[in-house]
């Protein structure tokens, strides 16, 4: 009896152990959550030891989110007297009878009381356990690794330091832009172009160390309609190889931090876990981009101090050691999984004609995601130009940038500028046609794509060396058709006298007895008529299309329309034509333009200026 005994014993013992392990947990519902009721929470006040703190139930919000409620608590602990609601306490699991009742999510702007809402854990673990998609990572360009015996951490230094082999430059314009997807992103979920002040805030820090105030307020201004703030507060300590944070792991009301871009630049989101399950873990309680299945690299964080303000209070932290991917960000709930490694894009800025500049090369890793990974690169770039070229002079810039596409190999261009004022302006780099190669490729509808690796060369002259094209002037404006006009060409540079420079424009036989208008414009302002692309290829050749800023474009418009086909362009079509082709597919309507007769005159410097002749063109030549 006393052998039975202790077997059963062991027996329980060892189903107790299995059930920590596993990390199961006993949960109270909302039908059991009454108003008096008292509990407690835990959460990370300094350090990366959770500390408990004591919650009073006032009452539950049913459907305060679309089929969830929300259980209204008052807090009591020192810190949160001062601090009311807290920023980056968001997931800190609150218990009644020590079962695990949801997670500190929301609160109320300016209140003058500690009041939160918890959402109901029952949200939370719906999301704990939904399934992945990986045919959804590979829409958004990204594929997180599940980690194994195959993967070690040798090859991910490998992947994360590979170097760019250079190709042949091209020369082209921009056509997309850094911040594109992301405010498609937020015209899609309906958020506006300023963050939300409604009745709650479920605002997430986002922790920034190595940036400088423009690109805090750049990002803040992009990030913070999403429920993320983006504040300063650098990258405090390091973990060293045998310390103490290499040992690490998520625990229940622990710091966790998603990581956008880390390395020599820093950013990351700042909550708390609410529940480790297995390998798996729910944290935050409420979305964090609400971004669905976004595949974001994430981390165990240490908090350095809480934040009190008026408006906002926040946890200040930073990461320490990086571990799993977000999987999912949903409505109640963010959840990691610790058996996968996040994709990351290794990014490589070297600056060029900066010198004495303690720094003139950066290194980090983006996260790589549709709508985040463009608007973080150039916020990345931008930073570190301005962090390192702080002038507000005159400057002319070359920009050498290539980016290596999944089986489409490095794609080089090169690009040219110039700013009157610095580069502080954002407008000044966001030209750069790398952007227009990450946004094809997180965005083409035609293949999954994924940016492996970007390294940019920049090259900065302070100086004036810009042409300015000042008039245009012909000397008749009546022309014959198939002759040549000579137009003549003021230009201007900076501490010389004005120049007249002759430029023989053809007249199209074709143009006879129509008005037809010659525009004179910088390389890259010039529009070219590209076909619309029926593959991935084609969209990265029209990205490298196009003039040189250190070109003159000159551009016959003529009276004459043309249609952009899959694949090609027709020019110079008759009405009648240009209707039976517009008719003829319905499915894929052509779209038709204005056409042009083109050609480049390079100049060998910057062009600025533009200038416009408009000419009447005879029936029949003069004799």
């Amino acid at each position: 009896m006393r052998a039975l005994l202790t077997l059963s014993i062991a027996g329980l013992m060892l189903l107790s152990l299995a059930a920590l392990a596993s990390g199961a947990t006993s949960t109270i519902g909302i039908a059991d959550i009454k108003p008096g009721m008292k509990g407690h929470g835990m959460t990370v006040f300094r350090g990366t030891r959770p500390e408990r703190f004591d919650v009073e139930v006032i009452d539950v919000l049913h459907n305060f989110r679309p089929s969830q409620d929300l259980i209204l608590v008052r807090t009591h602990h020192p810190i949160l007297e001062k601090a009311i609601v807290v920023g980056g306490m968001s997931g800190s699991p609150i218990y009644f009878d020590g079962k695990l009742a949801g997670a500190y999510a929301y609160g109320w702007l300016f209140g003058k009381e500690p009041l939160a809402g918890v959402t109901p854990i029952a949200n939370m673990m719906k999301e704990l356990h939904r399934p992945i998609d990986p045919e959804l990572w590979k829409g958004l360009g990204t594929l997180p690794r599940k980690l194994g015996p195959r993967v070690s951490k040798a090859d991910a230094r490998r992947r994360s330091t590979r170097r760019l082999a250079g190709l042949p430059p091209y020369l082209g314009q921009q056509r997309h832009g850094a911040f594109g997807a992301l405010h498609k992103h937020a015209e899609a979920r309906g958020y506006d172009r300023k963050p939300r002040e409604g009745a709650f805030a479920a605002t997430t820090p986002l922790m920034l160390s190595g940036l400088e105030e423009r690109s805090v307020a750049m990002l803040a201004g992009e990030l913070e309609r999403f429920g993320l703030v983006p504040l300063q507060a650098g990258a405090g300590g390091s973990a060293k190889p045998g310390s103490d944070h290499t040992r690490e792991q998520f625990v229940d009301g622990g710091a966790i931090g998603v990581q956008l871009i880390r390395g020599d630049i820093n950013a990351t989101a700042i909550g708390t876990v609410t529940h480790v399950e297995g390998e798996r873990l729910i944290a935050f309680g409420h979305p964090m981009m609400n971004a669905g299945q976004p595949a974001l690299p994430t981390a165990v964080a240490k908090v350095l101090h809480v934040f009190a303000s008026q408006r906002r209070s926040f946890k200040m932290g930073y990461p320490i050691k990086s571990l799993g991917t977000m999987v999912h960000d949903r409505q109640s709930a963010i959840v990691i999984d610790t058996t996968y490694e996040a994709d990351t894009v290794p990014l490589r800025l070297r600056l060029h004609g900066a010198e004495g500049a303690p720094r003139t090369e950066w290194n980090m890793e983006i996260a790589s995601q549709r709508m985040l990974t463009p608007m973080l690169t150039f916020s990345a770039i931008f930073n570190a130009v301005n962090a390192t070229l702080a002038e507000r002079a005159d400057v002319v810039f070359e920009a050498d940038t290539r980016v290596e596409l999944e089986r489409h190999g490095v794609i080089h261009t090169r690009d040219f500028g110039y700013s009157s004022g610095g580069l502080a302006n954002p407008m000044a780099l966001s030209s750069m046609r790398m952007f227009d190669t990450i946004g094809a490729a997180y965005g083409n509808p035609f293949e999954d794509v994924r940016v492996l690796g970007m390294e940019v060369d920049l090259k900065v002259r302070f100086d004036r060396d810009v042409l300015v094209l000042v008039d245009a002037l012909v000397s008749s404006t009546e022309v014959d058709p198939g002759s040549d006009v000579n137009v003549y060409l003021t230009t201007r540079r900076f501490g010389e006298p004005d120049q007249t420079r002759i430029v023989r424009v053809p007249v199209p036989e074709s143009a006879a007895g129509e008005k037809i208008e010659l525009v004179f414009e910088p390389g890259n302002r010039v529009k070219l008529q590209l076909p619309r692309p029926d593959d991935m290829a084609t969209i990265l050749d029209n990205v490298r299309s196009g003039y040189p800023a250190t070109s003159l474009g000159v551009s016959t418009k003529l009276p004459f329309r043309g249609l952009k086909l899959r694949g090609h362009v027709v020019r110079d079509l008759p009405g009648s034509a240009l209707d039976s082709l517009q008719l003829a597919n319905e499915a894929h309507r052509p779209t038709s333009f204005s056409t042009y007769k083109r050609k480049e005159l390079p100049l060998g410097q910057i062009v600025a200026g533009s200038a416009r002749v408009k000419l009447e063109v005879r029936e029949e030549p003069l004799r």
